[in-house]
């Protein structure tokens, strides 16, 4: 699950190029299903349905060691369903946490994104670019961390994913 970013460099400096932080994609936040109102919970009840379809990324260090910053390049589809009907937009709200070694949640930041469905095409790929600057404790590298990506799911949507997690 977890993807291990690193810094680019030649082979002869690569052992002195210190870790990133672990990223990765939140399994039971991976997918945000949003259905019309009511009991209806098949496929023509879907308004819209988005995944987090990748990252990538790269981290580096300043103030001698002190910080890393990881540099994130999120990527998201998200699909128009058979129950919208409407504006051809949904808002797509998704979250970076970072965990320290502990797996204690030590930030999280929430973000949205707006997919605009164009008229001839019910899918669209949307991209965020964003950087989460990580305070380091002395001695520590950016490998005694993580950061999750997910999205800000209700309770009854994660329970959906949880359900369905085979999909």
């Amino acid at each position: 699950m977890a993807l291990l970013l690193t810094a680019c460099a030649d082979q002869k400096t690569a052992a002195t190029v210190p870790p990133c932080p672990r990223v990765g994609i939140l399994a039971d936040a991976a997918r945000l299903t949003v259905f019309r109102e009511g009991a209806g919970r098949d496929i023509t009840d879907v308004q819209s349905l988005s995944q987090v379809a990748g990252f990538s990324g790269s981290c580096f260090y300043e103030d001698k060691l002190r910080t890393v910053l990881v540099d994130l390049r999120i990527e998201i589809t998200s699909e128009r369903g058979a129950a919208a009907n409407g504006p051809r937009f949904a808002e797509v709200p998704y979250f970076v946490s970072i965990l320290d070694k502990n797996r204690e949640i030590i930030a999280q930041q929430d973000f949205t994104l707006r997919a605009d469905y164009p008229v001839n095409s019910a899918r669209i790929g949307l991209f965020d670019e964003i950087e989460q600057r990580i305070p380091l404790k002395t001695g520590e590298f950016g490998d005694a961390y993580e950061v999750l990506i997910g999205f800000r799911l209700t309770p009854d949507q994660l329970e959906w994913n949880r359900l369905n997690r085979r999909r």
